[in-house]
């Protein structure tokens, strides 16, 4: 369990005694027919003492958890008992709810603001550190007491494939529509055009095919890894021929329009070895994701570099973020985009740590923009 601290970005630290949580435990499994009827329900239902911690977990969040033994989960707070990566950080000594990230957790806000109004409903988006599976909760927070202690009845429906379903098929709609509209439109352009033109409208339906073939590829991929179907096939890549090839997966995208896009002269030639596709899909969404945030007339840098054990790609751009976007960048239901747009971030942690057995992270501050890197096994196991 994390130990006390004053420490908190958000909610309040502190932490009830073991010997209090104990006798809150017994409280609840004593009150007639509670514990019972409890049991009984189909939600995931836990219930908090005042500093959120758990003093009772019914049978389905156990079985959520993977784990039948109650003892184990007492004194934790939720986002400790479902392993969220940001109640485990190591620079979140204090533990749930205390995190900078913590303030846009539907979870903790929803236990919050049921503390003072007695009822809170509220959707919530956690990535866990095991294999980097994201989880998609809806939350239900109630107030009660019994005899003079405050609790929590904190009910929690897990519909993350639910929202997995609903975004893809926005998405895959909306960026098909897109792609194929366009190849409509160079189509029709073509008809019309002058003999010395067509061979470079012929030049950009066949980019433009490819493309839609890899939009088609990335959704089926994404659905792939979210259910444990993707397979690995690990290969020898050099590192300065595959950013290469990166670069010109980007030649005469709308998005480099106006922007330049090139390989550091930091960046360093090695081999090493990992699934190529899937870590072209990491550092694409990577690139993708960097174009989209730098302003006309600015650089994209893209570089490798390895030690001993290990390989590094980054890509930086100059411009910063938003703390609120910073806080939610990794997080799959979140984007600037607007509602259902973007799987871009979530999927580089979702392939590059799953998958690819790495660590995908980002820094972003207003003297050196904003880098996101991607570090790997230089031997893939």
């Amino acid at each position: 369990m994390p130990s006390k601290t004053s420490n908190t970005f958000f909610a309040p630290p502190e932490r009830a005694s073991e010997d209090d949580v104990a006798n809150q435990v017994r409280l609840i499994l004593n009150a007639p027919l509670m514990a019972e009827t409890l049991e009984n329900i189909q939600e995931m239902v836990l219930i908090l003492n005042r500093e959120r911690q758990i003093v009772f977990a019914n049978r389905r969040f156990l079985e959520f958890r993977g784990d039948d033994n109650a003892a184990l989960v007492f004194g934790l707070r939720p986002g400790e008992a479902v392993e969220c990566i940001h109640a485990l950080a190591d620079d979140t000594p204090a533990g749930c709810g205390t995190s900078e990230f913590c303030e846009t957790c539907g979870a903790v806000n929803a236990i919050l603001e049921s503390q003072r109004t007695g009822l809170d409903i509220q959707e919530c988006s956690i990535v866990r550190e095991k294999d980097a599976d994201a989880l998609n909760l809806r939350v239900r927070a109630t107030t009660f007491k019994l005899g003079s202690e405050p609790f929590t009845l904190f009910a929690i429906q897990d519909i993350s494939d639910e929202k997995r379903r609903g975004e893809l098929e926005r998405l895959f709609f909306h960026d098909i529509l897109n792609t194929a509209g366009a190849i409509r439109g160079l189509a029709d352009v073509f008809e019309m055009a002058p003999p010395e033109k067509q061979n470079e409208f012929r030049h950009r339906i066949s980019v433009g095919t490819s493309r839609l073939i890899d939009e088609i590829n990335s959704h089926r991929v994404i659905a792939a890894a979210e259910h444990d179907e993707l397979s690995c096939s690990p290969t020898q890549v050099e590192s300065l021929e595959f950013l290469r090839e990166i670069l010109f997966l980007f030649d005469g995208h709308a998005s480099t329009a106006n922007r330049t896009l090139a390989v550091s002269e930091s960046a360093v030639d090695f081999e090493f070895e990992t699934d190529r596709g899937l870590l072209s899909r990491v550092v694409v969404n990577m690139v993708r994701n960097a174009l989209e945030a730098t302003e006309p007339g600015g650089t994209v840098s893209v570089g490798a570099d390895h030690s001993v054990d290990e390989v590094r790609f980054w890509v930086h751009n100059s411009s910063v973020m938003t703390r609120d976007v910073a806080v939610q960048v990794f997080n799959r239901s979140f984007s600037t985009k607007g509602k259902g747009r973007g799987l871009g971030t979530y999927s580089m942690r979702l392939i590059g740590e799953r998958y690819l057995k790495g660590q995908v992270s980002f820094v972003s501050t207003e003297k050196a923009g904003t880098t996101f890197e991607a570090v790997f096994p230089r031997k893939f196991s």
